[in-house]
């Protein structure tokens, strides 16, 4: 398949990557979250284990410079990041299923230690695959592609939450490990047809003369200049409140359901799962209405509906331990955050400079991940502080009116240009 012979190669493609992303991120977020929560992992010993493994994400800033930089292999610009990330994938996943086979279930600072390789390999195969989205996408198919996209990624997270769940339960955290390990050395497989550009190999290990090498320094100074623009500013300000209730919400679910409203963890994680599968709807239409209308506009109408579905779950209070008012808070919320994200993200693509779009991209997406790591700490701070996980909810139902502002700094900053 050759992504810049048609769009819907393209789609096709770079969805089938972004599902391939979701992956890990079902595993652990969802199946292996829910799963520690019912052994008595407190949101403390969760945020510990989040915060750890999600610091590659923080860390693409680093990685989106070596990824532009270095582009001289035969199989193209961003192939064989995106094959050396599957591999060493593949390896991490094997690690910790031997070490969780020898040590069972580890400490919380362990278990993040060993799933931040996954998440590390995770992040490089992220930071090459929006490159590659940027590199080929036109301005116009934006929207609506990075919804199919983010629905794609979405699938993949879902599926992966319930094969990893009925792994767990089933056959232990290790072997769960193991055949994830597997599954990603067989996507690996089925990389290797693809294509950017005609005159790419399938699969080499010969360097290109025909590619030009970007200068590291050179790829840093062109973020800097980028980066200091009041638009990009407000930006980067958005990026850093936009996903803190996210993470606040990530490491406290679990415990809220599971040990609060009396859920089982398995039946939590099917919950969750669907609500994901419904969010692959909301993101395209999130993607299409972008297109059509201000992406500014889709994520400010988009956050205010988030903030009210927080409130809502203090509101229900004991409710949630009812099956269908519980689901269909969870439901509502996840569809709503992939309604915003894939707005967010034609956003982000929008304001990228194309000769370094990996590393701003990357740079952009650090932000939001930190924004989030911030979001698990917060949580788990206030666990400690012994606030109770309802009161959590409330602190979240404020702190998201923080990207409402900065949106709308943004929005009325575009209509003065």
């Amino acid at each position: 398949m050759i992504l810049s012979s048609s769009r819907l190669n393209r789609r096709v493609g770079l969805s089938f990557l972004y599902f391939i992303q979701g992956i890990p991120q079902g595993l652990i977020y969802f199946a292996l979250l829910d799963w520690l929560a019912s052994i008595k992992f407190s949101i403390s010993d969760i945020a510990i284990i989040t915060s750890i493994a999600s610091l590659p994400w923080v860390l693409k800033f680093i990685i989106g410079p070596f990824v532009d930089s270095y582009q001289t292999s035969g199989m193209g610009k961003r192939k064989p990041w995106i094959m050396g990330s599957l591999m060493f994938l593949s390896i991490a996943f094997f690690l910790s299923a031997k070490i969780v086979s020898v040590y069972g279930v580890p400490s919380p600072l362990i278990l993040g230690s060993i799933l931040f390789l996954v998440m590390l390999s995770t992040s490089v195969l992220d930071v090459a695959t929006d490159g590659l989205a940027i590199d080929v996408l036109d301005q116009k198919e934006r929207g609506l592609s990075n919804g199919l996209m983010w629905g794609f990624r979405t699938l993949g997270v879902s599926l992966a939450a319930i094969l990893g769940s009925y792994l767990i339960k089933t056959h232990g955290l290790d072997h769960a490990l193991l055949k994830f390990g597997l599954l990603n050395v067989i996507f690996l497989l089925l990389i290797v047809p693809l294509r950017e550009i005609k005159d790419d190999k399938y699969f080499s290990f010969i360097r290109s003369g025909k590619k030009k090498e970007l200068k590291l320094k050179q790829t840093i100074k062109t973020l800097y200049k980028n980066s200091i623009t009041p638009s990009m500013l407000l930006l980067i300000i958005f990026c850093l409140t936009s996903n803190i209730t996210s993470g606040m919400h990530y490491v406290s679910v679990s415990n809220l359901y599971i040990n609060s409203s009396g859920w089982d963890h398995e039946a939590l994680t099917k919950i969750r799962s669907m609500g994901l599968y419904i969010g692959i709807f909301s993101a395209l239409a999130g993607g299409y209405l972008s297109d059509k209308h201000s992406p500014y506009r889709i994520i400010l109408i988009s956050q205010i509906l988030i903030a009210t579905t927080i409130l809502s779950f203090v509101i229900a209070g004991n409710s949630i331990s009812v099956f269908y008012v519980g689901s269909i808070l969870l439901v509502l919320l996840s569809a709503l955050g992939s309604f915003i994200m894939s707005a967010s993200l034609s956003l982000c693509m929008g304001l990228t400079f194309k000769a370094i779009a990996a590393t701003q991209f990357a740079f952009l997406m650090s932000i939001r991940h930190l924004s989030r790591i911030s979001g698990e700490w917060l949580a788990g701070l206030l666990d400690y502080l012994r606030v109770s996980t309802f009161d959590i909810y409330l602190i979240m139902f404020f702190l998201s009116f923080l990207p409402i502002i900065v949106i709308h700094k943004m929005r009325v900053l575009e209509k003065t240009r």
